[in-house]
């Protein structure tokens, strides 16, 4: 039986083999043609050559890179989130003083503690606070979050209930932001009311147009648009305009079209955004406006205006390049390369890829 099966598998290998050659004296070998050497003599087991397939061109290998890279935009968002919140986070009326007293800080958290605790049992508890939001500050720039929004939350324990009263505000405004990065909406929105409350009672006007902005960005998070734009336009913008806070209006704008952009309403974005870039001109801000531009294109990106857009993105590559600012000019690059792979321009697509590689990995 054995015999039989060795039999039928030798006669049906010898069927294959004429076959393989009945077919190659009748086909083109390599029809692609990129084959450059074989060897004609060659009789073994197989086909003589083997018809592959066309090399990918360079635009089939972009046209990947690009696709695989796609899904990762919200990171850059998130890091540009992340940003805001370090540029944002705000010192206590102490700062000073507590560099004076204190600097070098504390290089490690056993350290940062053993210090905070000996002034708690003095109680030194304005500079306490006041360190704990330092630390808090430096725990953010680890991306140590929890661990920041815990530090903060025992700052405003100590603090909340005292004569410090300015200070207590400020460590509030901090947690709330915390809060709203971590997308903790409830627990941002009660203590930005909190803030607001406070702001009022003590009349610090600027105080309260602060939290009114932020306040609303955080209602357009919990997409509650409508309050979310009543929040800036009908009660932030005119506190800006009566006390003259060309900064916080410029601001006040620019986070007014993020929540348009939340929305996908970009022409409105836009309209907010020129007045920003218009005030940031005439009163020189320049660290506003690198984001300005940027957020000018990314929504006319979103519009599939591609000419305009590349223009817009160029402006806020020149400006994020002198700065530095490296969370921006990765989502730039994003923005730009996306933009040249649609236009065709291959070469600068592909300029812009591996200036996106090198500053995610820097980054990420």
């Amino acid at each position: 039986m054995f015999n039989k099966v060795r039999v039928l598998l030798a006669i049906v290998l010898i069927i294959s083999l004429k076959g393989v050659k009945a077919q190659s004296g009748s086909e083109v070998l390599d029809p692609a043609g990129f084959v450059t050497k074989y060897n004609p003599n060659f009789k073994g087991i197989g086909p003589e050559v083997y018809n592959l397939p066309a090399p990918r061109t360079k635009e089939e290998v972009l046209v990947d890179s690009y696709k695989e890279k796609n899904s990762f935009y919200d990171s850059i968002a998130r890091q540009l989130d992340y940003q805001n919140l370090i540029e944002e986070f705000q010192q206590t009326s102490n700062s000073s003083y507590l560099i004076q007293q204190f600097q070098p800080f504390p290089n490690s958290a056993e350290k940062w503690m053993d210090l905070i605790n000996s002034l708690k049992r003095n109680n030194n508890t304005r500079l306490a606070a006041g360190l704990l939001n330092v630390y808090a500050l430096e725990a953010t720039k680890q991306n140590d979050i929890k661990k920041s929004i815990a530090l903060l939350a025992e700052a405003l324990g100590l603090i909340q209930n005292t004569e410090f009263k300015a200070d207590a505000s400020i460590v509030q405004f901090n947690l709330a932001n915390a809060h709203l990065y971590q997308r903790s909406f409830s627990d941002a929105d009660a203590l930005q009311e909190q803030y607001l409350q406070k702001a009022i009672d003590s009349k610090r006007i600027t105080d309260q147009a602060n939290s009114l902005v932020q306040a609303g960005l955080i209602r357009a998070h919990q997409k509650e648009y409508k309050a979310a734009e009543n929040s800036i336009i009908r009660r932030a913008i005119p506190i800006y305009n009566k006390t003259k806070d060309f900064s916080g209006k410029t601001k006040a704008w620019i986070q007014l079209a993020k929540i348009y952009q939340l929305q996908n309403k970009h022409t409105e974005a836009q309209w907010f955004l020129i007045q920003a870039r218009d005030l940031a001109n005439s009163k020189n801000f320049k660290m506003d406006l690198p984001e300005i531009e940027y957020m000018l294109g990314y929504s006319k990106f979103m519009q599939q205006n591609y000419r305009v857009a590349k223009l817009e993105l160029e402006k806020a590559k020149t400006l994020a390049d002198g700065e530095n600012n490296k969370a921006l000019q990765l989502a730039i690059h994003d923005k730009l390369g996306e933009i040249d792979m649609i236009m065709g321009n291959y070469e600068s697509a592909e300029a812009h890829l591996s200036e996106y590689w090198k500053l995610r990995k820097e980054l990420f």
